[in-house]
């Protein structure tokens, strides 16, 4: 009997020192499913905007009544004169959607710690462009592959072919945690996963 006891303390013990780590890690591994997802939308977009021949910009939707956060490329409906899109009002059926975790928040890129370093890793030293905050500005691709801003329209959106190179950033946070981590496009189109360690960024 007492030594039942014993083996019953131990594994209570080895349990709850266990259950806490694999929660975490089940946490966080959901939460870098957000990076995941929304990058792949973005990949999406890009891949869309070339075969169309369209510039289509990228929207995210907050949670609402028990509906988690969702990603789409806002394609429809496709204008005549080029436009495409309904700037961000509402999904169209047809839209590529992405459904993504509730324990991200999208966060303003004034938010996130320490952007100079990943800065530093997204784009070279000494360059003109400057990354566009995508929870203000929708991530664009147009029909190159290549990242644009978005000018809005009657009828969706095009882009400002005469603005020069654009980079993206946007930011996602874990409530719970605090984790963040971040999705960015470089001026060349490459999209990048990325999370915060702590002091530094970290590609994933």
């Amino acid at each position: 009997m007492i030594e039942l006891m014993l083996a019953m303390t131990v594994i209570l013990i080895l349990a709850a020192i266990a259950i806490p780590t694999t929660t975490r890690q089940m946490h966080t591994a959901t939460f870098r499913g957000v990076a995941v997802g929304f990058s792949g939308l973005l990949q999406a977009a890009r891949i869309y905007a070339i075969r169309d021949n369209r510039f289509y910009s990228t929207y995210l939707i907050a949670p609402s009544n028990g509906v988690p956060p969702q990603g789409y490329v806002d394609m429809l409906p496709k204008g005549t004169t080029g436009a495409s899109g309904n700037g961000g009002v509402s999904v169209v059926a047809g839209d590529p959607v992405a459904i993504l975790s509730a324990n991200a928040a999208q966060q303003a890129a004034a938010n996130a710690p320490n952007r100079a370093d990943l800065q530093t890793r997204l784009l070279p030293a000494n360059t003109p462009v400057a990354p566009t905050d995508a929870r203000v500005t929708p991530i664009t691709f147009g029909p190159r592959g290549l990242p644009c801003l978005a000018v809005q329209l009657t009828g969706g959106s095009v882009c400002n072919s005469l603005g020069g190179p654009a980079a993206y950033w946007t930011f996602f946070e874990d409530p719970l945690t605090n984790d963040w981590e971040a999705v960015t496009v470089t001026p060349a189109g490459r999209i990048q996963k990325w999370y915060y360690g702590g002091s530094v960024w970290a590609e994933m």
